[in-house]
């Protein structure tokens, strides 16, 4: 009998006022029971039915979503066929055939090794940007105006969205934060004497090519064509200023424990 995620073959037949709908006849058709991506009241019909059973059940064919307005019909669903979602045995064939590992105890390791790293890399995120609201609570940074101004309404104008006094205020508040964030990581900057080599921006350019899935080149190429690689150059400075101050400061967990913040240096201040 089918029952969520379960994968069957069903045909559909709609019909309004007793007559089947113009192209609302589908055989064949490869559905998961419980995933909610057809006719409303679908997965409800399904539960429980075996193969070669058909079912009839009222929907709305044409609004899309119950009680927006679309027009009420029956729908014989028949089912053709129920295939269980089987999952394979948790042994060493397993660990061989999902991964590099050859026995079931190497990948639990190893996995339990990834959860940890993520963990940490968590806490160090939280550290770093509790660093920086500290640091911003401790200094007075004078905010353009005018620039915050025009910067705001291009936004909203890029967006149709100048009436919006609601989003004005956010895209105003987005907008003072990062300014803040950048003056006080730029200050630092020149305090520490950071410098950006060319490996560090390479491997920078290559980090932020892979977030947007394009090849580095092309990136870099882009990034060139819109003179915004002195904004790269800076991001990465301030990334090391960050991490240098990051560096200075003891982080422990909330059992204690101390956060290997160097370890994490990589992915911390992307």
């Amino acid at each position: 009998k089918a029952e969520n995620g379960d994968f069957v073959s069903l045909n559909l037949v709609a019909r309004v006022n007793g007559e089947v709908v113009d192209g609302g006849t589908a055989n064949n058709i490869s559905y998961e029971v419980g995933s909610d991506k057809m006719l409303p009241g679908l997965d409800e019909a399904l539960q429980g039915m075996s193969a070669n059973e058909t079912k009839t059940f009222q929907t709305e064919l044409f609004g899309g979503e119950p009680g927006s307005g679309g027009e009420v019909g029956d729908v014989d669903v028949t089912l053709n066929a129920v295939k269980k979602r089987e999952l394979p045995a948790l042994d060493d064939s397993f660990a061989a055939l999902a991964s590099e590992f050859e026995t079931l105890v190497e990948l639990r390791a190893d996995f339990k090794t990834r959860l940890e790293r993520v963990k940490s890399l968590e806490q160090g995120a939280q550290a770093r940007d509790l660093l920086v609201e500290q640091l911003l609570e401790k200094v007075e940074i004078p905010i353009p105006e005018s620039y915050v101004l025009a910067e705001t309404e291009e936004h909203l104008k890029g967006e149709g969205r100048e009436a919006d006094d609601a989003h004005r205020a956010e895209v105003d508040s987005d907008l003072r934060k990062s300014l803040k964030n950048n003056f006080l990581l730029d200050a630092i900057v020149d305090q520490e004497k950071v410098e950006v080599s060319e490996e560090e921006l390479s491997e920078f350019i290559v980090r932020t090519s892979m977030r947007y899935g394009m090849p580095p080149e092309q990136f870099a190429n882009e990034v060139a064509k819109a003179g915004q690689l002195s904004s790269l150059v800076a991001d990465v400075a301030r990334s090391k200023a960050l991490a240098v101050v990051l560096g200075r400061a003891k982080i422990v967990d909330k059992k204690g424990k101390s956060v290997d913040i160097e370890a994490l240096r990589p992915q911390l201040t992307q």
